[in-house]
């Protein structure tokens, strides 16, 4: 996986890529912390159509985008086919 993030990061502030990523994640939790005491903090979770509509009223169409990602099958044979998607590897 990429992240740009890091490298825009430490382009911007002229720092090395993993001073940034260090600064980022030290820096983070402060950030929350102080959003979530002004009650700013942006909703992760949205679980339920009702939920979106209330949180954006004005939202006329939703695009959506799925990402397929690799699941850690159990060992127990009848607890895999829970997670079997079908499909074959190539």
């Amino acid at each position: 996986k990429c992240y740009p993030t890091f490298d825009v990061a430490s382009i911007l502030f002229d720092i090395d890529r993993s001073q940034a990523h260090h600064w980022v994640h030290r820096l983070q939790p402060i950030l929350e912390a102080t959003l979530g005491e002004k009650k700013v903090l942006p909703e992760r979770q949205i679980n339920c159509v009702q939920v979106f509509i209330e949180r954006f009223p004005g939202v006329e169409r939703v695009i959506m985008d799925g990402t397929e990602r690799p699941v850690q099958r159990p060992t127990d044979s009848e607890k895999q086919k829970l997670n079997y998607s079908g499909k074959k590897n190539v």
